[in-house]
């Protein structure tokens, strides 16, 4: 059976025709997490840079995102669309890759947290690049039952891949030491949103 970043890399080019994104409600989905002008945004799985052009316009040219990804196809396509001085792509799993700047205002897992395969070891690993204050999000423009329902249609390694239940999160938060400070689970959208109130040194 392929593995998650074969799988990703095997659609990458065709991605974008196959993958719709409805870009008002994934505003609407940034536009909760307050981002100022000036801030630095981890973008995890950013595959083909979904998030990007909305991530730009809150940063604002003093910002910078920094968006990575396993699948080095999802990465290619990506580059091809956003070739941006402020936007930095790297190729990488997020949970070992050493980040020279490594604390980030915000860390945003859009359309992706279903595939890390330890949640717990995830939010923990996110947790700590996290200036204080900084909020790891994870969020969907689809409702859980509908990305869980979608997945497990699929073919490949993806159809175990599942997202959590707002109570799980909770959990795993607390044990990240963040403040579970926004929670969505509706029919239109999941989201939601850690607040870091400490400083981690790693």
């Amino acid at each position: 059976m392929l593995r998650n970043k074969d799988y990703f890399n095997s659609k990458a080019n065709s991605w974008d025709n196959q993958v719709k994104h409805n870009m008002d409600k994934v505003k609407q989905i940034m536009d909760l997490i307050e981002i100022r002008q000036g801030d630095h945004i981890l973008d995890v799985g950013t595959g083909t840079g979904v998030t990007i052009p909305v991530l730009r316009s809150l940063v604002g040219d003093r910002g910078k995102i920094t968006a990575i990804d396993e699948a080095e196809k999802m990465i290619e396509v990506a580059q091809s669309k956003f070739n941006h001085p402020n936007v930095e792509f790297v190729i990488g799993d997020v949970l070992s890759e050493t980040f020279q700047d490594h604390k980030f205002d915000g860390i945003v897992c859009y359309s992706m947290f279903p595939h890390f395969e330890d949640k717990r070891v995830a939010i923990s690993t996110l947790s700590k690049l996290l200036k204080k204050n900084g909020k790891l999000v994870i969020c969907h423009s689809q409702s859980r039952d509908a990305i869980n329902n979608l997945h497990k249609d699929l073919d490949g390694p993806v159809r175990e891949d599942r997202l959590p239940t707002i109570e799980v999160f909770k959990e795993l938060f607390s044990e990240a030491d963040l403040n579970l400070s926004l929670e969505i689970d509706s029919e239109e959208m999941f989201v939601v949103i850690g607040t870091c109130h400490s400083i981690f040194y790693i």
